[in-house]
């Protein structure tokens, strides 16, 4: 008599199929594909250093390496890079954060250092300067603008405010890497994502043009309560126009060094 032994069934076990699974081509290569990718996330890296896992500098401010944190997860295509990214930037955080409980203010970030402070003006623009194409290319916009506007035969504000929504465009997408879309979510999530970042977009460019126009549009009654002599292209129809101009400037500048 031959006994047939039987193999056990307990946790330890693996199946036919699993092991037919794990041998195959595709689960093989995917594994091979993450492990590369961590390797040479971990080789780019000297020592693990978190700083150029994120790819910015010892001594970025916490806004830079909130963006680059924030520009990685929005390409990451792995959990494992994922993974990563989150632990370089949490170990920049947390040592932040320890720094100045230990007192050393001098090294830490201002927004970490004032953490319990209530921000005030949550929504005010901040300086992001734009390369040195861009800030052409906006210069280029707003001086088309006002060309066609001084050369129209109809009102100078069709122009200008074309002018001004090529730029509200361009804010927009200038703002994408700063205020990216959910890597997952449903549509509400990606919508409300959108909808935040061209009112931020708006808010910044709109602001900006309001202000100028604004300044330009009670300068005569001001020039006049002061009993100074009006120049002529506040005057007349140059009025309109001047106004005009000063709003799309605004809205260039803003374009072009905020965010």
């Amino acid at each position: 008599r031959v006994r047939m032994k039987a193999r056990p069934q307990g946790r330890g076990a693996v199946s036919k199929s699993a092991r037919h699974f794990a041998s195959s081509p595709c689960v093989r290569t995917s594994a091979r594909t993450g492990a590369r990718n961590v390797r040479a996330r971990a080789a780019g890296s000297p020592a693990g250093d978190p700083y150029s896992v994120l790819g910015v500098a010892p001594g970025a401010d916490s806004e830079a390496i909130n963006r680059a944190y924030k520009s990685k997860m929005a390409i990451a295509n792995s959990d494992e890079e994922k993974k990563v990214i989150e632990s370089a930037h949490t170990t920049i955080m947390m040592s932040s954060l320890t720094a100045r409980l230990q007192g050393g203010s001098s090294s830490v970030a201002k927004e970490i250092r004032y953490a319990d402070r209530a921000p005030m003006f949550r929504w005010r623009p901040r300086i992001h300067i734009c390369e040195q194409k861009d800030v052409l290319i906006n210069g280029g916009i707003w001086a088309f603008a006002i060309y066609w506007a001084n050369k129209s035969t109809y009102s100078p504000w069709q122009p200008l405010m074309l002018g001004f929504a090529v730029m509200l465009i361009r804010m927009n997408y200038k703002l994408m890497p700063l205020m990216p879309r959910p890597a997952e979510g449903d549509r509400n999530e990606i919508r409300a994502a959108d909808t935040r970042r061209l009112g931020r977009a708006f808010g910044v460019v709109g602001g900006l043009f309001a202000l100028f126009a604004g300044v330009i549009a009670t300068l005569p009654s001001v020039l006049m309560s002061l009993r100074i002599t009006v120049p002529l292209w506040l005057l007349g129809s140059l009025y309109e126009y001047s106004v005009g101009v000063a709003g799309l400037l605004g809205a260039m500048l803003g374009l072009s060094f905020c965010r």
